[in-house]
């Protein structure tokens, strides 16, 4: 427990459990229905099957508040708010009570006093510090529920946490603030704490060792909330079913370990599979899974053409012992089988000899395999955009994706202790022409995840990836290449590449089930761990009032941040590209400044018109034309491998996917919001609102809600979200996620 949730409880049970004098309590409420349905066909992002105009939120929500003082010197009061809550159309454990989302069971308790002449509020509560439409900037103390993007109102979207919240007024008559809070983070649709943290792992493999080659079916990993409309591109990148990578590692473990199986030494039963050792040293280091998904070649064609399409120069690389002029394996009947032959008779090992090997492509092979899972569309297909996991992996060796054998994935969360607090301060003052100012500051933990990939053993050691350089002497006694690029016939170089291996922990020899020495069957597991990272936040915030003939008086007001040591995604696709995934995603450290700039005017009598300009400057942007090993990417490239494959830039976290080739993020991203709010009826007792965001990336997001006044305690609301443009933009994306809704609000 925190210092200041610790603090807080002991106010509060010291004043609750004391013989203090309760005043008379007072009790008030509310009670919310809301439903809302699609508004057209489509498939939101993360699902697989298309909806309908179909509904998807039956919420109903009733919230207690309780209000009273103490009889005590300090005239102390406190308040209490309480919550129901059930969602009959929520998926995947969004339906009821979460702890610190907007779904909270207890959203607020806390108690006002004073001490001195400090001002203090301790307990569950919220600070709300700065003015932006749809915008948080300065309100960086309580995360944020994302799990409905921004169509909730803040204060409902906004988490509560434990603090102690105190503040006194200084003798310029300007007010200091002081903060001690509980570490929370923002909650996402995809990307929160009820994830599970198990290893995935395909376990269907029947048999063992490398006479087994018969797979059962696909262990499916439904992806976290799978069928929540509001589920970001980004965060379907890690977990989603199809295209998040924590599903997709553990089926490129399982077509690793049958590949290895079919590529395992003609006659033998050493479970080298595609390690270098089995094949003439170096060959597997030069046989790319690029290559090999591009490939029309059928299989009986590879070793008698791999010495000429893969020779050095001049020296040729030798013939692969493939077992003579095919790719063998050992089938489940113990036959001595050509990959991808055409069987008469396999419990006779009699096979058609005139298509021996010939029966397949190097492509339709990866497809065979890759078609036994779930996310074989996301592996593997055969498009011109590069969108597909082993189109990304084009230059990985098969000797590197040897030590995919057996892979394994789990997601861990690894945040702030109980014994962690954030500090945050604010001074606040007005001139004397009436315009107000705040200067702001917290050293406190970065309210976005932080999501660091490493691979483990077993036992939990880590292990560490190691880039072999291919030289050294082949088995005919002649000079391999040295470093890590591969040549055409010619003896131009085409790309680099490098062959990695796990080492370390409780295995010697390395890891991938066919590497392993002491033939334990260990595979590694890449461990997605997510924490929190502390950041410092300065920022401030001005506005003022003008008064003008033609439209009355105008608020300008403007609120800016400044944030130092916060994390971005980055993606090295050149580390991608050659299999290193702990070196290919990673999240850095880097300084932000947003701002926004608004303007607020009246029209129409009542009517209240905002426009706001507003601006997020990446001031540490990544994006380098530099290959893995620190080589331009325009250098030593054809078209054999895909040239835009390279680089290292900052990734869109919102919107990074499979299906945009992992989408670059902008340097400086823009919004320009207008909202219009009027009231309307003959005592202006209803009111309409609509909000307008417009992104420089092409997105749109527009809401329009009407609430109308029944009587003096029941309000009937409709909404109307629409999102449109860019699909691989933060609203964009969200376009099949259009929604109306309707409810009813009742308070007593």
């Amino acid at each position: 427990m925190s210092c200041s949730k610790k603090l807080s409880l002991a106010i509060l049970s010291a004043a609750f459990a004391s013989n203090i004098v309760f005043a008379n309590p007072e009790f008030s409420g509310k009670v919310v229905h809301e439903s809302a349905s699609f508004t057209s066909k489509g498939t939101s992002t993360g699902t697989t099957t298309e909806h309908d105009q179909d509904a998807f939120k039956e919420e109903t929500s009733v919230r207690l508040y309780v209000d009273g003082g103490f009889d005590d010197a300090a005239g102390s009061t406190y308040h209490v708010e309480l919550q129901g809550y059930e969602n009959g159309a929520a998926v995947h454990g969004l339906g009821s009570y979460d702890t610190y989302t907007q779904r909270d069971l207890l959203r607020e308790a806390y108690i006002d006093t004073t001490a001195g002449d400090w001002n203090i509020r301790a307990g569950k509560q919220q600070v709300v510090w700065g003015t932006a439409d749809g915008a948080k900037f300065l309100d960086m103390i309580n995360p944020t529920d994302y799990t409905e993007m921004a169509q909730n109102q803040m204060e409902d979207s906004r988490i509560p946490v434990w603090m102690l919240n105190s503040a006194k007024t200084l003798e310029d008559g300007g007010e200091f603030q002081l903060i001690i809070s509980q570490p929370r983070e923002n909650v996402f649709s995809g990307l929160n704490r009820n994830i599970s943290t198990d290893v995935r792992s395909n376990t269907d493999i029947s048999g063992a060792g490398p006479a087994a080659l018969s797979y059962s079916g696909d262990t499916i990993s439904p992806g976290h909330n799978k069928g929540n409309p509001f589920i970001l591109k980004g965060v379907d990148t890690i977990s989603g079913e199809k295209n998040g990578f924590l599903n997709i590692v553990p089926d490129i473990g399982t077509i690793a370990t049958l590949f290895g199986r079919a590529f395992d030494t003609y006659g033998t039963s050493t479970k080298s599979g595609m390690s270098n050792q089995a094949h003439d040293n170096y060959a597997m280091s030069y046989f790319t899974v690029g290559g090999f998904n591009n490939s029309a070649v059928k299989l009986n064609q590879f070793s008698g053409s791999y010495d000429t399409n893969f020779s050095i120069g001049s020296k040729g690389f030798g013939e692969l012992n493939f077992g003579g002029t095919d790719f063998w394996n050992t089938d489940a009947n113990g036959c001595n089988n050509r990959l991808g032959v055409s069987v008469i008779n396999g419990s006779a090992c009699t096979y058609e000899s005139g298509t021996a090997g010939g029966f397949y492509s190097g492509q339709q092979a990866l497809s065979g395999f890759a078609g036994m899972f779930g996310t074989s569309a996301e592996l593997q297909n055969t498009d011109s955009a590069t969108n597909s996991v082993f189109e990304l992996m084009d230059r990985t060796p098969f000797a590197t994706f040897d030590a995919f054998v057996d892979a394994k994935s789990q997601y861990v969360l690894d945040m702030p202790s109980d014994s962690e607090t954030d500090y945050s301060m604010r001074y606040k003052n007005s001139l004397a022409d009436g315009s107000n100012y705040t200067f702001n500051y917290s050293f406190a933990y970065d309210k976005n995840p932080v999501i660091d990939l490493n691979w483990y053993d077993s036992s939990g050691n880590k292990l560490n990836v190691i880039r072999n350089d291919m030289t050294g002497t082949l088995s005919d006694g002649r000079s391999a290449p040295g470093g890590y690029t591969v040549y055409d016939t010619s003896g131009n170089p085409q790309y680099q590449t490098a062959v990695l291996t796990l080492a370390g922990g409780s295995v010697s020899g390395g890891y991938g089930g066919y590497n392993i020495t002491n033939n334990s069957g260990e595979g590694a597991t890449l461990r997605f761990t997510q924490s929190l990272r502390r950041a410092h936040n300065i920022g401030g915030s001005f506005d003022t009032t003008i008064e003008t003939d033609g439209l009355g008086p105008i608020v300008l007001r403007a609120e800016g941040l400044y944030s130092k040591d916060v994390y971005q995604p980055v993606i090295d696709r050149g580390a991608l590209a050659i299999g290193d995934l702990t070196a290919a995603l990673t999240m850095r450290k880097g300084d932000r400044f947003k701002y926004v700039i608004g303007a607020d005017v009246t029209a129409l009598t009542n009517m209240m018109v905002s426009v706001q300009f507003i601006q997020d400057r990446n001031l540490d942007f990544i994006d380098t034309d530099v290959d893995f090993d620190g080589t331009p990417c325009s250098a030593n490239r054809t078209n054999t491998m895909n040239a835009a494959n390279c680089g290292v830039y900052t990734l869109d976290f919102a919107g990074m996917h499979l299906s945009n080739g992992l989408k670059k993020a902008e340097k400086n991203k823009e919004f320009v919001s207008v909202y219009l709010s009027k009231p309307f009826g003959e005592s202006g007792q209803h009111r309409w609102n609509n909000i307008t965001m417009i992104e420089d990336a092409g997105g749109r997001w527009n809401r329009l809600d009407v609430e109308y006044t029944l009587n003096d305690n029941t309000v009937a609301t409709a909404e109307y979200n629409r999102y449109w443009g860019d699909p691989s933009s933060q609203f964009g994306q969200l376009e099949d996620s259009s929604n109306v809704q309707l409810g009813v609000k009742y308070s007593f």
